[in-house]
């Protein structure tokens, strides 16, 4: 997924030159293990600064560092400890930072925040410029692929329960099939009583046998009637 982002950006930072200022934010192109100036601008000078913060949004949501009036500033990762350098100018309501040693992790959208007034009831000021930082990184770095074991366990469970469905319809069906046989031919009852079953298409012996009988005794009474014409 990381990776999938991370080519996102790249596809951007080649139609775009190395430092790009564009709608309130700055793109800037770095390659790996090199640093980045950055200076972060306030929209409001005219009430008292107390503490600045710097965050990134995007592929990461989190605070990166913050630092507060008098202080040294605190940094989230210890192994950032070494690598971010801040000098404040408070009194002019500007933040200056340096990251060095710069890896492709860093690639995200960088943005400041001033923090006014008194606590709890403190109020934040953006900066007047976001840093879209893309950091050009080839060397292959190690993937936790442990963050995603829970999705394969839902996506293997889905795939087994699809296949018991499946297996379970199937068989369904086939055993209703051979229960789908087409209905027998309707027999006459004389047919059956008399032992015969016709055929499709041709008379049987026995009804060629009847016929030759009803057309005798058919010829015979119109003979018998013909002669009963000259009895007196």
């Amino acid at each position: 997924m990381l990776g999938l982002k991370y080519a996102h950006v790249t596809l951007l930072f080649l139609i775009t030159p190395s430092v790009t200022a564009h709608g309130g934010i700055v793109y800037i192109h770095r390659v790996r293990n090199s640093s980045i100036d950055i200076s972060c601008v306030s929209a409001n000078k005219e009430e008292n600064l107390f503490a600045f913060s710097l965050k990134r949004r995007l592929l990461q949501t989190s605070q990166v560092m913050y630092l507060s009036k008098g202080n040294t500033p605190y940094i989230n990762k210890s192994e950032d400890k070494d690598r971010i350098t801040v000098r404040d100018e408070f009194f002019n309501h500007t933040v200056h930072l340096t990251i060095s040693n710069l890896q492709g992790q860093d690639t995200d959208v960088y943005h400041c925040e001033f923090h006014y007034g008194d606590l709890p009831y403190d109020k934040n000021i953006p900066g007047k410029i976001e840093f879209f930082i893309y950091v050009e990184d080839f060397s292959r770095e190690p993937c936790n692929c442990s963050s995603y074991l829970p999705l394969l366990y839902v996506i293997s469970g889905a795939a087994c329960l699809l296949g018991v469905l499946v297996f379970t319809l199937a068989t369904a069906y086939c055993c209703k099939w051979p229960n789908r046989r087409k209905p027998q031919p309707v027999v006459p009852v004389y047919e059956e009583m008399t032992g015969v079953r016709p055929t499709k298409g041709k008379a049987t012996s026995r009804q060629t046998d009847i016929a030759k009988l009803e057309e005798t005794n058919s010829s015979l009474a119109t003979f018998l009637s013909n002669e009963n014409h000259y009895v007196n």
